[in-house]
């Protein structure tokens, strides 16, 4: 017995995926069904997550700046006047 799951993703890393597999000899659900039988084997995901630190600019912190920063002013590195 299966069933289906729908899960939505980027439509270039579904090609992108859909291409390598096909020159591995597998389609999606192939290696979706490896996965999760790896997962139970394991008890535990396959690969290891890890959260990488991104430097953020000032420039884009200021893009994304929405008002609720704490401090009232803003150190831009220059010398005052």
């Amino acid at each position: 017995m299966t069933t289906t799951i729908n899960v939505r993703v980027d439509e270039i890393v579904k090609r992108d995926v859909e291409f390598l597999l096909e020159k591995m000899g597998m389609n999606i659900s192939t290696a979706v069904n490896m996965f999760f039988r790896q997962m139970l084997t394991d008890e535990a995901l396959p690969f290891h997550p890890k959260y990488k630190r991104r430097h953020i600019t000032t420039e884009e912190r200021l893009k994304n700046y929405n008002g609720n920063y704490k401090t009232e002013e803003w150190d831009t590195g220059e010398p005052e006047p």
